[in-house]
């Protein structure tokens, strides 16, 4: 009987995208913590190349594309996948996936998943890192204490606090009020005080009048709200490319600049590291980085301080490890997803990304999975014209048996 209800089971896409999306969630997230005494990057990463191939049998087996479409998608993966063998790196490819894959998958469903898991394994890692199963890496800057409870840097619990906040902003918007606001700012308040990291802490407090002008944008007829609201999807444009000309034309005799690269903690002296050094190329390069994340990196801190080299800004990365091209595409997509709401007088969204970008512009987690959902809504959101993805009525199915 019980074999007899699996032969007849109904499998679809939108199932497929969840389940991938569940288990690389897991995967990269643990790779970006203390738990990485206890496993091989290597095993986790076969866990997020399975979760590819199941967004692949998604977009090939299920979703309906015409050949124009299907041929796009396929030049789209194949840079993606030379990225990933170019740069050694495969976040890129893996988040292409699951952007290409969300077609016919409600946004809001894959926001929630994101959060439920992210959420609980945040706790987790903190618990576990208070208790002494894993390591509690802790910082130092200027002689205050920075921890990361778990997590490989503070800036990256930061971040992941930032994201969970946007997440729960965006799920919650309807019924934001002054609690829930004021919940966001003890949750910066106490970031900051964990982790001393200020960019990231002001990005969070910004996402309560982000949020509130977008929501009130939407619902009243004030011209003047609707403009701000409107601009966000061209700022994501602007101030991007704004960090990226001062990173070329950074020079120490400016003090306007030094002051700049100041208060963005050194990202404009190692973002034009980076370009005199590599230089930008189409399809990605390999750059070898020593960050100041992880027990290595914690390790490098304390002995050899000097030999340190990253790429914060996610839009600089793309740049010059993945390559124009992948990072054209992606910033076409991320700002196609604002056009397109904003045309249709909703904001919300549009406000997320906004905030995403400023986030992007210091951090590097643009195009990580584990981070940013948010890329996610281009064919969840952007295709409806497209007939295809998942109406479960007329849903292509897969039986069992």
């Amino acid at each position: 009987m019980a074999f007899d209800k699996l032969k007849n089971k109904r499998i679809y896409g939108e199932q497929i995208y969840f389940i991938a999306l569940s288990l690389s969630l897991v995967a990269s997230f643990i790779i970006n913590t203390t738990f990485m005494v206890y496993f091989n990057v290597k095993h986790l990463n076969w866990i997020n190349y399975f979760s590819f191939g199941l967004l692949m049998i998604k977009i090939f087996a299920f979703d309906r594309f015409n050949i124009k479409q299907y041929l796009s998608i396929i030049i789209i993966i194949f840079l993606a996948v030379s990225s990933w063998r170019n740069t050694q790196i495969n976040t890129v490819m893996i988040m292409f996936g699951f952007i290409l894959g969300a077609q016919g998958v409600k946004f809001k469903r894959i926001i929630q998943q994101y959060f439920r898991i992210n959420f609980s394994l945040i706790l987790l890692t903190m618990l576990y890192s208070l208790l002494g199963i894993i390591r509690n890496l802790v910082f130092f800057r200027e002689n205050i204490f920075r921890y990361s409870l778990g997590i490989d840097y503070p800036t990256d619990l930061a971040a992941y606090v930032f994201y969970l906040c946007l997440a729960y902003c965006y799920l919650n918007y309807k019924k934001m009020n002054l609690q829930r606001w004021l919940l966001i700012l003890g949750v910066a308040l106490s970031t900051y005080l964990v982790t001393n990291t200020r960019l990231d802490t002001l990005l969070i407090i910004l996402i309560v009048p982000t949020i509130i002008i977008a929501k009130r944008a939407k619902a009243t007829s004030n011209q003047y709200l609707k403009f701000i609201a409107s601009s966000f999807w061209y700022l994501s444009v602007i101030l991007p490319y704004i960090f990226i000309l001062l990173t070329v034309n950074f020079t120490f005799s400016n003090p306007i600049m030094v002051k700049l690269n100041q208060f963005f903690s050194g990202r404009l002296t190692y973002g034009q590291q980076g370009l005199n050094s590599y230089g930008i190329t189409l399809f990605g390069q390999k750059i070898v980085e020593h960050g100041w994340g992880g027990i290595k990196g914690l390790k490098m801190m304390q002995q050899n301080p000097f030999n340190y080299f990253f790429i914060d800004s996610s839009f600089v990365r793309m740049l010059l490890i993945n390559g124009t091209i992948i990072g054209m595409i992606a910033f076409i997509i991320l700002i196609s997803i604002s056009i397109h709401e904003t045309f249709n007088h909703d904001y919300i969204l549009p406000a997320c990304i906004f905030l995403v970008v400023l986030s992007s512009i210091i951090d590097q987690h643009m195009l990580e999975i584990t981070y940013d959902p948010f890329i996610l809504s281009f064919l969840s959101i952007i295709s409806k014209k497209v007939n295809g993805g998942f109406n479960h009525d007329e849903a292509k199915k897969l039986y069992i048996g």
